[in-house]
């Protein structure tokens, strides 16, 4: 298959997708500006300094792919431009920039990126006894920020603030088991508070963990997008703007009938293989298939020895089944090596 593949961003959903696509013979690069793969789903413990969050980039990388280390500044007609000014061109290029590109006021920290997540540590780590952690936001990143922070340093007073309810995706059984978790912790918890200055709340450390946004790569690129600058695909993944581009990850506004996409391994990971379906088809002059999210479960890590294993329908709707405590720490471990296993494919 003599043709050039791009894969931009390094994420699960580019690993996947390079890897299949390598494998089926094509010539592939993967531009990222970090030479390490990015475990996002353990940010929360490199923040708070009991495990690691990365792989060597190469160690999950087909043999036959490429790597680039750099940021793609826009898409243009077959060609990428790259933040050291340089040209790529491509036959195909797989969009797979995921998010958390989010923001936080001044005063404030974000944990969804490695950058951010390191700084967390740093900061954390210069923190005395008795100081104040305030982890603002209470859905998933926000409760396993607090419980890590408060597991790892039991001398700092964190606490977790929330305009609405905590843990309020769940059904009211998980949310009991996850407050009871905070409280043996010590988490403090405030509902119903909407924080616009962090200064204001006295803390030692401010963790600003509200919705991450996506890239403005798309959108700078003059590529058809949604109202949150997410890459418009059809059914397969393909741009409706350009059928050389395929999306993957939580960066794509695909069709309903594909599925919800939410910021998870259970979405990027079967978007990351179907987008590579489509590109090996497309380059073969072969039709490709839908692709397809479904879910199974939510996986809430509470500290380093308990979970919550959430049970959902393929819709990502909660079934009134769930797994807690150290059990489902297990398989919430386990789930997070399937997850880099799947992204890994066959590494030839």
């Amino acid at each position: 298959m003599d043709a050039t593949v791009l894969v931009v961003g390094a994420g699960y959903a580019g690993v996947a997708a390079a890897n299949r696509i390598a494998a089926g013979g094509a010539a592939v690069t993967v531009v990222d500006p970090r030479e390490e793969f990015v475990e996002r789903v353990r940010l929360h413990r490199l923040a708070a300094g009991t495990g690691a969050a990365t792989v060597p980039l190469r160690e999950v990388l087909h043999r036959r792919v490429r790597t680039r280390a750099a940021r793609v500044t826009r898409i243009g007609d077959g060609t990428a431009t790259l933040d050291d000014r340089d040209v790529l061109r491509f036959d195909r290029l797989v969009y797979a920039v995921g998010s958390g590109a989010g923001t936080a006021p001044d005063g404030a920290l974000r944990v969804d990126t490695l950058e951010s997540a390191r700084r967390v540590h740093d900061a954390t780590a210069a923190l005395p006894d008795g100081a104040v952690v305030a982890v603002v936001g209470a859905g998933l990143t926000g409760l396993e920020t607090a419980t890590e922070l408060a597991a790892a340093r039991p001398g700092l007073h964190v606490r977790l603030l929330s305009a609405g309810p905590v843990a309020a995706e769940l059904p009211a059984r998980s949310r009991d088991r996850v407050r009871a978790r905070l409280a043996s912790l010590g988490v403090e918890v405030g509902e119903g508070v909407t924080v616009t200055d962090p200064a204001a709340l006295g803390a030692g450390l401010v963790v600003w963990t509200t919705t991450p946004a996506v890239p403005g790569l798309a959108r700078d690129s003059g590529l058809p997008v949604d109202d949150d600058g997410r890459l418009r695909t059809d059914a397969t993944l393909t741009c409706t703007g350009d059928a050389r581009i395929v999306g993957a990850g939580d960066a794509v506004a695909a069709p309903p009938e594909v599925g919800l996409v939410r910021a998870s391994c259970q979405a990027a990971l079967p978007l990351g293989v179907a987008a590579a379906r489509t590109v090996v088809a497309g380059l073969r002059g072969r039709p490709a298939p839908a692709a397809s999210v479904s879910y199974a479960a939510q996986c809430l890590a509470l500290g380093p020895d308990a979970a919550l294993i959430q049970l959902v329908d393929r819709h990502d709707v909660p079934r009134p089944v769930a797994l807690g405590g150290g059990a489902a720490a297990v398989v919430k471990e386990q789930v997070c090596r399937y997850a880099l296993r799947r992204a890994r494919g066959r590494v030839a």
